[in-house]
């Protein structure tokens, strides 16, 4: 069962967050959000070749930033911290397009972005101290959220993750509902993730634990609240109710965020 240790260090952290970094809103020109979280994991079952109980637990942290470049498009940031060090970090880049009325209304967005995320520091992948696969991803994606009266929205997205070789690609997609007040911020996500392969982990250290697919359908949600007007506090929560290669696990997490501004 060691083993299945060491496999979830590799794959599990795909997912360790409810929430990914992109979404359909903007900070405006000049403002940076920075925001320091931590999060709780635990896992019973892990579907492989074989679905079977095996409990696990970790924790970590995350830093994230978001700074509007221009009104309509955003560079963000994002750093997690696992295990005792820094996994894969990612940078990406999102720009609302406007297309109608509407969009000028910002009723309507459509949002192409894109990022890439890298390892930071130099671990190993087949030990029981591994972080991840060693992931080397470039991610186009396509965002498109439509905004309702009294600050409730729906948003959708997806792209495809492009992972250099020897890891596996992947297709993401993610739908999200949720509700925009003056101070209060909720949403909840449904998020589905195709690893392009069918390989299945069954046991032991013989495969390349960088060569397998990895595929999941996670449930998750988050709230918010504004204190301030430069700073706001969070929890989120999300639950992996199935895929492959990976744990049956639920997370908890919580954070604090600070808004800068730097217009004159």
């Amino acid at each position: 069962m060691r083993y299945f240790l060491l496999l979830t260090y590799l794959l599990i952290f795909l997912n360790v967050s409810a929430q990914g970094p992109l979404d359909g809103f903007f900070k405006g020109k000049n403002n940076l959000d920075l925001a320091l979280s931590g999060f709780y994991q635990h896992s019973e079952k892990y579907f492989g070749a074989t679905n079977f109980n095996y409990p696990r637990t970790l924790s970590g942290a995350s830093i994230f930033g978001e700074y509007g470049i221009l009104d309509n498009l955003d560079v963000i940031a994002t750093v997690p911290f696992i295990n005792g060090k820094f996994q894969d970090a990612g940078i990406y880049f999102k720009y609302g397009i406007p297309f109608n009325r509407s969009a000028k209304e910002r009723r309507i967005r459509i949002i192409p972005a894109a990022g890439i995320s890298f390892p930071v520091t130099d671990y190993v992948t087949q030990s029981g101290k591994s972080i991840g696969q060693k992931a080397i991803l470039i991610q186009p994606k396509l965002i498109f959220q439509m905004n309702f009266n009294h600050g409730i929205f729906i948003q959708a997205q997806g792209g495809y993750n492009y992972a250099l070789a020897p890891v596996i690609s992947s297709v993401p997609f993610s739908v999200k509902f949720g509700w925009a007040g003056n101070k209060w911020y909720t949403d909840i996500l449904y998020d589905f993730v195709h690893g392009l392969g069918d390989e299945l982990w069954i046991g032991g250290v013989s495969q390349d634990f960088r060569t397998l697919p990895v595929s999941s359908q996670k449930a998750g949600g988050v709230i918010y609240y504004s204190i301030k007007s430069k700073w706001g506090v969070f929890a989120n929560g999300s639950y992996i109710f199935s895929g492959k290669n990976i744990g049956n696990a639920w997370s908890a997490g919580a954070g604090l965020v600070y808004k800068i501004s730097f217009k004159k």
